[in-house]
């Protein structure tokens, strides 16, 4: 889950280079001709991995929302969906069609209209109030959806995506399990609670669960209150 693993551009990322390598300069839906150089270097280096720090997933992400506007994915697949093979099909990405070009393009163009570089760090235009978030929505494993300014604001701008995570193994000594709920504990932006857990997420950290009463009254942070009737 935290692995932020971008299957669409696993399959398809080398396409997308090979074709702007060969064609540095491309022509935008609009008309406009962009030079797409630094935007295919970006691509080239990036891990395709969509964590906060990752640089070329937030180009990435741009392109192929835009590609995804231009037209079913089958037809500009290189290899489409082949039931006879489901796990490895569709994959590719035709860099000879139109549609993809431009959408590199495009998405060139958008960056340099916010004054962003192309190889700007997604946790720098992907936030939770203020805090980098990692996670896409094209194709992401740990499917993230949110801009600059989400959860800031009256009421705060939305997001949406992976929200209460839980991994747990069955022990003989009783259940070992990490939990994480992405957005915090509280709606309150006034709570100390509100991003708590999204900081732990920003930094693919866990909860650590406690279950018997020996582990409860290990927790340092433990405060116990007594009511009377």
């Amino acid at each position: 889950m935290l692995g932020n693993r971008v299957l669409s551009a696993e399959t398809g990322r080398d396409d997308v280079v090979d074709m702007c390598r060969a064609h540095p300069r491309l022509t935008t839906t609009d008309g406009t001709e962009v030079d797409v150089q630094q935007a295919c270097t970006t691509l080239a280096r990036w891990d395709t991995r969509a964590d906060t720090t990752s640089r070329g997933a937030a180009l990435w992400i741009t392109f192929f929302n835009r590609l995804l506007d231009n037209g079913p994915p089958d037809t500009w697949r290189r290899v489409p969906y082949d039931p006879a093979q489901p796990l490895t099909t569709p994959r590719g990405i035709n860099g000879d069609d139109v549609r993809v070009q431009h959408a590199l393009a495009d998405a060139v163009q958008d960056f340099a209209a916010r004054d962003l570089p192309v190889d700007t760090e997604l946790g720098a235009v992907q936030k939770w109030a203020g805090i980098p978030l990692p996670g896409c929505d094209v194709g992401c494993f740990d499917v993230v959806d949110a801009g600059p300014d989400s959860g800031t604001g009256t009421p705060p701008a939305g997001a949406f995506g992976s929200s209460f995570l839980m991994a747990v193994e069955l022990t003989p000594d009783g259940p070992r399990a990490h939990t994480l709920l992405t957005y915090g504990q509280s709606s309150n932006p006034a709570s100390p609670h509100y991003t708590d857990q999204t900081r732990l997420f920003s930094r693919k950290q866990w909860v650590t669960e406690r279950f018997t009463q020996a582990e409860i009254a290990g927790d340092p942070a433990l405060t116990v209150t007594t009511l009377h009737s």
